[in-house]
């Protein structure tokens, strides 16, 4: 099958040096599956011509729609939390929406947003784990610590706390446990706003950490915490990267999808902090739960998943 991936435009190289979602996913698509014996092609959307491919898969939405008004048939996938934060008056759930509704189908990485969009071609399809770059140490660190990675803020206010990093940080005081944040730089927002967590001495800071030092950053660390409000992706890529390593989750997740190695907990430090209790507790089985899901949802896993719905649905 001759297959194109259209380049999302974000100005972020694929692969991407270090933070860069859609670029990760687009790449681990092209790599996955080029190994399943397909020949695929990075390309702007302006360079894609009709009938040039078996299957053009694009990821922004008007980049889809820019194909559409060409004439150019597509499978659009959907990454963008905003369409559901703004709501749907909002322009961004709008475009998203004429972006699948033109589709030949839509896949969206969690389950709330086929009900939210509502439309016959719309298909959920998680995202999958990179267990080639991430792999676990044959025995965890002896020391309890906590990690988060993540890209905070919402609607274009960084220094929002949407994936609850405050409460990271009162869940480590409260077991006297070190923590590390991770993620873009942009993430001091957040940090300016919320001077506070600077008295805490078991804190670490890591900003623009590259991909190849991510892996490390995991196997160092013995459980992940996940608290965040809103979510496209259920589960998001570093909930996978961080079971592929090893770490049992402590975190919410939409109940409509399992993750097993994830014990859930709302936004609730109460109810984090039992979690928490019960994952060391079962250190071993959360562990072993998290590799046996990213092994099932491996991009070649997910590739593979994927071609059989471009011969049902595109082919």
């Amino acid at each position: 099958m001759k297959i194109c991936q259209v380049n999302p435009g974000c100005g972020i190289p694929i692969p991407p040096p270090a933070w860069g979602a859609i670029e990760k996913i687009v790449w681990e698509f092209m790599c996955n599956l080029k190994k399943l014996g397909h020949e695929v092609d990075l390309k702007w959307a302006n360079e894609v011509q009709p009938g040039e491919y078996d299957v053009v898969m694009v990821h922004v939405a008007n980049l889809a729609i820019e194909l559409a008004n060409r004439g150019i048939p597509y499978v659009f996938q959907h990454h963008d939390h905003h369409a559901y934060h703004y709501g749907k008056d909002s322009f961004v759930y709008k475009e998203n929406k004429e972006a699948m509704e033109r589709s030949i189908f839509s896949l969206v990485p969690a389950r709330y947003l086929v009900e939210y969009f509502d439309l016959p071609n719309v298909y959920y399809f998680s995202h999958g784990a990179d267990t080639k770059s991430f792999y676990p140490n044959p025995t965890p660190p002896l020391m309890h610590s906590l990690l988060m990675v993540a890209n905070n803020g919402l609607g274009g206010y960084g220094a929002y706390d949407r994936k609850g990093f405050g409460l990271g940080v009162q869940v480590a005081m409260s077991r006297n446990l070190p923590i590390t944040i991770a993620g873009p730089k942009n993430n001091e927002k957040w940090l300016n706003d919320n001077p506070w967590v600077l008295g805490y001495p078991k804190l670490s800071l890591i900003w623009d950490i590259p991909n190849e030092e991510l892996r490390q950053l995991y196997t160092s660390h013995t459980i992940f915490l996940h608290p965040s409000e809103l979510e496209a992706g259920h589960p998001n890529l570093t909930l996978l990267e961080a079971a592929a390593c090893g770490l049992p989750i402590l975190g919410w997740i939409e109940m409509e999808t399992t993750f097993h190695g994830l014990w859930r907990a709302p936004r609730d430090l109460n109810l984090l902090l039992k979690g928490l209790d019960v994952i060391v507790n079962e250190y071993g089985d959360y562990r072993q739960r998290s590799l046996n899901t990213a092994n099932e949802l491996s991009w070649l896993n997910r590739s593979r998943e994927l071609i059989g719905l471009f011969e049902k649905y595109a082919h």
